[in-house]
């Protein structure tokens, strides 16, 4: 029940575009330009607040998780275009959520 109570939560919190101060939100340009990418930076502490914001998938990502996050960098040009922008290497991306209003969440440590 818990567990479904944070996943509503992170969804609402996702279409609302409401972002944690941990968050940066940036809009994409070009082909993709209605596609939102949020870029989400996963600390190495986590406070009660943290644990709703970035699920547990992300705060400890298997390799099969690094790989699609890596899969969806290649294919998607508008998160490809904000990483870059926020100079931010791919390599730091442990995963890619689609959220519910079709924009990207990117989780980055």
């Amino acid at each position: 029940m818990k567990r479904a109570m944070i996943v509503v939560l992170c969804a609402a919190l996702a279409i609302s575009g409401a972002a944690p101060a941990f968050a940066q939100s940036s809009r994409s340009r070009g082909a993709q330009a209605s596609v939102s990418v949020t870029v989400v930076r996963i600390r190495s502490y986590f406070s009660p607040d943290d644990i709703v914001q970035v699920p547990q998938k992300y705060r400890y990502p298997s390799p099969q998780t690094i790989a699609q996050a890596q899969q969806e960098i290649r294919n998607n040009a508008a998160i490809r275009a904000v990483l870059q922008r926020k100079r931010i290497s791919a390599f730091n991306v442990v995963g890619v959520q689609t959220a519910l209003n079709g924009g990207k969440i990117v989780y980055v440590r």
